[in-house]
């Protein structure tokens, strides 16, 4: 008498299908049938097989992709622009011969390259004058009482001013500024060794959009800005 067959009950669990399917990608090449009946889940169209999913998938991937791309290119354009109009401002403060002449195209780039509705130049000096509508030398006792913690900073500084360091910056252009950036400037003392890095102005941009300037954002161009004006102010302050 022949004995009978036992069958054991085979566990599988999923954790070791997925494994499986991982190291095995190309399990499916060979079984389309089984392919097409698949079912997965969809958010709007219920459940669709799995080259189906795999169709949305690569369709979302590429959107996204698509986007960044998108959004590389801009930056790249806007970036383009801004190199562009820090390169005329350079070139325009360059050709200028007399004091006069380059305080006048310094706001006039500003304004007409940079669009900037409010911006103004703090020189620290004695005594105190108004050169021009918004250039303004005050002494640095008087600045420090308004914009005292801008003035140490040695980085731009980006966002949402307190009202009194605005009004004190922007003066009457206070109310439009809804976020700023406060250049610092500086150049060295000659007479001591090693070179000192004295505070000589500060340097405010305003915008009317709250996010258009923001900590953390960059300031390479910002940055460059600061080190033009501040390698080329003294001279035309008789610092030199």
């Amino acid at each position: 008498m022949k004995a009978k067959a036992k069958t054991e009950a085979i566990s599988i669990d999923e954790r070791d299908v997925a494994k499986y399917l991982e190291k095995n990608p190309e399990f499916f090449t060979d079984r389309q049938k089984l392919l097409m009946k698949l079912k997965l889940p969809h958010e709007k169209r219920g459940a669709v097989s799995l080259v189906e999913k795999q169709v949305s998938l690569l369709r979302e991937r590429n959107l996204n992709n698509k986007k960044k791309l998108d959004s590389f290119v801009n930056t790249a354009k806007a970036n383009d622009a801004i190199f562009l109009n820090c390169q005329k401002l350079v070139l325009n403060l360059l050709a200028t011969e007399n004091k006069a002449d380059f305080f006048e195209a310094l706001e006039k780039s500003f304004k007409r390259d940079f669009k900037s509705k409010a911006y103004s130049l703090i020189i620290f000096d004695d005594p105190p004058k108004q050169i021009n509508h918004f250039t303004t030398i005050v002494t640095k006792a008087a600045a420090k009482e308004y914009v005292g913690g801008l003035m140490n900073n040695k980085q731009p500084t980006l966002g949402v001013l307190r009202p009194s360091e605005q009004d004190f910056l922007f003066r009457h252009q206070s109310s439009m500024v809804k976020s700023a950036a406060i250049l610092p400037l500086r150049f060295s003392s000659l007479g001591a060794k090693p070179l000192k890095k004295k505070k000589l102005a500060l340097l405010a941009i305003g915008s009317e959009d709250p996010l258009y300037f923001q900590a953390g954002m960059g300031t390479v161009f910002l940055t460059f800005i600061a080190d033009v004006l501040s390698a080329m102010l003294p001279k035309n302050l008789g610092l030199d």
